[in-house]
């Protein structure tokens, strides 16, 4: 489908904080592959230039920006962490190697080794990639800055058994653990609400899987909702939306995402809750994000993706509080007519 770009962040302001329904249904992904974005532009992703222009071709309100102590989709780099090599993708044929977090032991699990961990604290860690990124957006978009992350940076940093048993044998550590997390995080958010070319701070820390929880919410409340309340109170000062990201089972926690100031969820993960009875129970006070099947991104027909995308719009966009996406990150085993399918749904 051949067209002109059309971008404007006003269209997606209006559809994330419930304001009105824009002209067209917004398109939002957090995470699209470096392959995916070549494919599109038709050669390699080298810098945030290319980045910010795979955004504006494909018809993105916005660019996305990662600041903090870890990237979306990555571990906390340590020794501790596991680097396997396979065929992942559909743009290669090389195997490609991913990242893995440890799931018994990490690298802390004493106030010595936090004491001996090298930290990249808040206000020395680099942002020019804000600045970088603003000198070539175009006036009609905005800068996301994606700031991750407190529970998840946590218990990497441990090892998810770790700290599991750490929550019952070693409180002391956990909690200040998070103490010093959350607040290098927090003066991320701090410097990035500051920056005059962000509209947006996105939260993403998976505190679920598909069957619920990956601890008790009376743990998040303790040591991790307070950050995320601490920075809606910077966004809201700065004028900045706050978006969350989670993938799993977030139903037990609706109320608390609300209560923190978020005013958007992604990715609506189809395996774990019906985005229809999410739109239902919270629709008019959270705006919808994603809920296109990344299974069926991977594996599915272009025919069958537009149905289903028409479908979401159908469903979610009917009042404005809904943008168009995949149900976790758009990956490089997603072929590129599949994706194209998805986003030019907006525009039948």
């Amino acid at each position: 489908m051949s067209r002109v770009p059309d971008n404007d962040f006003d269209r997606l302001r209006m559809a994330l904080t419930l304001t009105g329904k824009p002209d067209r249904v917004p398109l939002m992904e957090l995470d699209v592959s470096r392959a995916v974005m070549g494919a599109y532009l038709g050669r390699p992703i080298r810098g945030i230039e290319d980045i910010v222009e795979f955004h504006v071709q494909a018809g993105y309100d916005f660019a996305p920006t990662q600041v903090g102590l870890m990237r979306v989709g990555s571990p906390i780099a340590t020794e501790a962490t596991t680097v396997k090599s396979a065929h992942y993708g559909v743009y290669s044929d090389e195997p490609t190697a991913r990242e893995w977090a440890a799931e018994g032991r990490g690298v802390v699990a004493t106030h010595e080794d936090i004491d001996a961990f090298a930290w990249d604290h808040g206000h020395a860690l680099d942002l020019t990639v804000l600045d970088q990124a603003a000198a070539v957006l175009p006036e009609s978009m905005q800068l996301f800055a994606i700031v991750g992350k407190v529970f998840t940076a946590v218990w990497m940093l441990m090892g998810f058994e770790g700290f599991a048993f750490a929550l019952k044998e070693n409180p002391g550590v956990v909690g200040r653990l998070f103490r010093i997390v959350g607040e290098i995080q927090l003066e991320v958010v701090r410097r990035a609400a500051a920056h005059p070319a962000v509209a947006v701070l996105v939260h993403p820390d998976d505190i679920a899987y598909t069957e619920g929880l990956m601890v008790h919410p009376d743990i998040l409340r303790e040591h991790v909702f307070p950050w995320y309340q601490r920075m809606g109170e910077v966004c809201r000062a700065h004028g900045k939306i706050m978006i969350y990201h989670s993938d799993g089972d977030l139903w037990p926690v609706f109320e608390d995402i609300i209560a923190c100031g978020f005013s958007a969820v992604h990715p609506l993960e189809p395996k774990a809750m019906d985005a229809r009875e999410v739109k239902s129970a919270y629709g008019d006070r959270l705006c919808l994000l994603g809920g296109v099947e990344l299974d069926r991104l991977s594996r599915g027909t272009p025919g069958e993706i537009r149905h289903m995308s028409s479908e979401m719009i159908r469903d979610l966009a009917y009042d404005g509080g809904y943008c168009l996406g995949s149900s976790n990150s758009v990956t490089d085993y997603v072929p590129l007519e599949i994706y194209r399918a998805m986003i030019e749904t907006v525009w039948l």
